[in-house]
Order: C-alpha cells, then structure tokens, then sequence
C-alpha cells in the first residue's frame, strides 16, 4: 500500500509523501495513485464542504459519495481505510440518521474487500458510480441486519445470565457486574471495585463465583489483573 505505512506517523498528520494503491510496493505498477501531498488539504477541504453543507436529502447515498471521495484522496500515510469507515457512521449520526453509532460496516467490506475495491476503482477509472452506489447501500443495509443481531444475542444472553445468578443467596453486586461485563467484556479488577464502590475482596468474591459457572475468566499474566467475559465476547462476533 503505502511506502513506509506505519511508520513514524504522528496521529492526524496528513501524509507528506506520495502514497499509492496496488502494485507490490512500487509507485510505478499502482493500480491508483491518490491525490498528491500538496492537493490534499484543498481536496479535504473540497470534501468536508460537501459533508457538512445543510441539505442533505439522500443520507446514505451521500454517505457513499464521501466513503469513496476520502479513499480516492488517502489523505494520511496509514489507517485511510479505518477513517474512511469511521466517517461513514458519523456523518449518518450527523444528519440524524443513526441515532447512536451502531452500523459497523468493516466486517461486511472485508468479507466482499476484492469487489469493494473493484467498484471504488471503476468509479475513478470509468465513472462507474451507479454500481458503487447499489454495492454500498448493500453494505449498509447487511451490516445494520448484523447489528441487529448482534444487539438481540446479547439481550438474550444479558437476560440468561442476570436469571442464573437472580437468587436471594447472591450478592446483589453479581448482577452489577454482569451488567458491567456487557458495558465492557475486558476489564481490570480495579474498574469493578471503582464502578461498584467496593473492596477489591469484595469484588473479586462475586467475580470467582462467576469464573466458577463459566461465566468469567481471568486472563493469565496480566497486571493489573484482567477478567474477561468470553460469552459476550463471542455474542459480538460479526459475519
């Protein structure tokens, strides 16, 4: 991808460099080359006016033209590809269309990444956007049905353990916990004692019991000592 990608990038630093798309490491076998250093801000500029202006009567298809507009111009020596996806859900938060950010599109574009990459260079090479376009909304509209049930298994999976461990003989911060975990599925024993106002005794009392149904795991050589949760963690798993 790009040369040197990673390396001494100071975060939010626009690229200072030539960057390229393709081609095994060399500029001159690129399969695209994006904007140049000294037209990017202008370019970034040009985009965040088309991003931020007033009407926006097609959200989403706006949310496509911006998606491919920023990866065209690969702004930043490294992580063009994760911002450009974060920008996608905050400009539909922006404009009120996701009231939280829930659409979490990457495991989608991965799966498909051959033919997303595809259609994003068609559009450059032929102004191919009609097709760019039905593939995007396709994102969304897999991604929100895997958001969805994502939310539901741990709803489920919130209700099934909050049910087990419901009884008179438990301590009522058992339940505090588990809502912690589905909050947070890794965290420090510490987080728990500060959010419950506790002991760290105390605190790891209820968690040993939870380690103990399979609930809970301490995760081995870690300090400060992590817990983690792998039901919930296995609950968020996409595709």
């Amino acid at each position: 991808m790009a040369r040197n990608r990673g390396a001494a990038v100071e975060a939010g630093e626009l690229k200072r460099d030539q960057n390229w798309i393709g081609g095994s490491g060399r500029i001159d076998t690129a399969r695209f080359i994006p904007a140049p250093p000294d037209e990017t801000p202008r370019a970034l500029d040009t985009l965040m006016g088309f991003v931020n202006r007033e009407e926006c009567p097609a959200p989403l298809i706006d949310a496509a033209l911006a998606h491919y507009q920023f990866e065209a111009i690969h702004p930043f020596a490294d992580g063009n590809g994760r911002v450009g996806r974060m920008l996608i859900t905050l400009m539909l938060i922006d404009n009120g269309t996701l009231p939280q950010p829930l659409l979490y599109m990457s495991p989608y574009l991965e799966r498909h990444k051959d033919r997303y990459i595809d259609l994003m260079y068609a559009v450059s090479r032929d102004g191919k956007w009609e097709e760019w376009i039905a593939f995007f909304l396709e994102a969304v509209a897999e991604s929100a049905a895997e958001t969805i049930a994502v939310v539901e298994r741990l709803q489920d999976l919130q209700r099934d353990y909050r049910e087990r461990f419901q009884t008179a003989r438990r301590s009522a911060l058992m339940l505090r916990i588990i809502d912690l975990a589905f909050e947070r599925p890794v965290r420090p024993v510490s987080d728990f004692t500060e959010a419950l106002g506790v002991s760290y005794g105390g605190a790891m009392n209820n968690i040993n019991e939870l380690i103990a149904h399979g609930v809970a795991e301490e995760v081995l050589g870690t300090y400060p000592k992590l817990i983690r949760f792998p039901g919930v963690l296995d609950a968020l798993q996409v595709g």
